[in-house]
């Protein structure tokens, strides 16, 4: 693929995930009947702005600290010959982003990291405790050695990054995008339900930048294959199955004109309210392949229910972006950091085409 378009689509992914995270980070812990009072019957269909700017959550803080471990990792391997395995840089980068949240916390990266230095991350955005406690322990986590049985969605709405990276002859520096992302997870979230999502995420979000699909549908369906695949017989793979399942079928229901923001809302309450990471995922795949060719819908479709609005809004955002290769650009004018989103996404589409 042209440099070009693979910069756009992991562009897209960053900035529609954060800006999926800043729609739902205003009404993240309201119900349904409380988003609907407060901003009408339609829901939240704007951002919400602070100061004149839309404000992301831990969600969004940690996806880019999951980008800037990537990127540094590369680096130190690649420039110094000192190689290890993915989730090592991406836990460094972990403690780099819990130092932002005033813990002392003691990373290889401390100094060559941009990130901790921006005071715009060094603000508590609501962070979850299962992180927080992971990171803290001092200790990390691992599929093969779990450091508790978490299955939180905090794992798989930080790992869209691990799957930016494919080179020309289809090789990832790393490995695989769905094993890669899997391990992130596994850092903080110890059960399969935490970690196998954000596997997944990974992966359809590799999919959708570097290979050709005839439709979103098909290249989820792929992604979900793979990892039954690779993952049968994990503790709760049946009900995995049973939420993918579901999204694909609710998403695929013919769309009435006059269907509103309840339509997509009973749909998503089918699945769930996405504060686990088998659910967020499907909420979000829902809302991706129901409002495929606009974003905001999926953002908004995602954000307006009784649930983790700005993980779910957020995983649907990567996932749309990198298919689109587009943004939303009124919204992006708005947004924090919005220029320090873009050099992240320079610099893995630079790694995806190094010789």
């Amino acid at each position: 693929m042209e440099k070009e378009t693979v910069n756009k689509k992991i562009t897209a992914s960053l900035m529609c995930g954060a800006l999926g995270d800043a729609l739902g980070y205003a009404v993240e812990f309201m119900d349904f009947d409380t988003i609907l009072e407060r901003y009408g019957s339609r829901g939240i269909t704007e951002l919400d702005l602070e100061d004149g700017l839309a404000r992301f959550s831990d969600d969004t803080q940690m996806t880019l600290f999951t980008a800037e471990g990537y990127i540094l990792g590369y680096r130190r391997a690649t420039e110094r010959g000192i190689d290890a395995s993915v989730d090592l840089y991406i836990h460094e980068a972990y403690l780099c982003w819990l130092k932002t949240q005033g813990y002392p916390a003691e990373s290889l990266w401390m100094n060559s990291s941009r990130l901790v230095a921006i005071p715009e991350l060094n603000h508590c955005r609501a962070p979850g405790n299962t992180c927080l406690s992971a990171l803290v322990s001092g200790d990390i986590g691992a599929i093969e050695a779990p450091l508790n049985n978490s299955k939180g969605c905090g794992g798989v709405m930080r790992t869209a990054p691990l799957g930016f990276v494919r080179r020309s002859d289809g090789s990832n520096p790393f490995g695989s995008p769905l094993v890669n992302g899997a391990k992130a997870a596994a850092i903080t979230h110890g059960h399969p339900m935490g970690y196998i999502p954000a596997g997944m995420l990974s992966d359809i979000v590799d999919r959708c930048i570097y290979e050709n699909y005839d439709s979103l549908e098909e290249l989820v369906t792929a992604s979900f294959e793979a990892t039954e695949a690779l993952f049968a017989g994990y503790e709760g793979m049946e009900r995995f199955e049973e939420m993918i399942r579901l999204a694909l079928t609710l998403a695929a229901v013919p769309v009435e004109e006059d269907e509103g923001v309840e339509t997509d809302e009973a749909a998503i309450s089918e699945i769930g309210e996405g504060w686990v990471g088998d659910e967020a995922l499907a909420i979000a795949i829902y809302a991706a392949l129901r409002h495929r060719d606009d974003v905001k819908a999926a953002l908004r479709a995602a954000s307006n229910h009784s649930g983790d609005s700005d993980s779910t809004a957020a995983i649907a955002g990567n996932i749309l972006g990198a298919w689109l290769g587009e943004y939303p650009a009124d919204w992006a004018e708005k947004l924090e950091l919005a220029g320090t989103i873009r050099e992240l996404a320079d610099d893995m589409t630079d790694i995806a085409f190094e010789n």
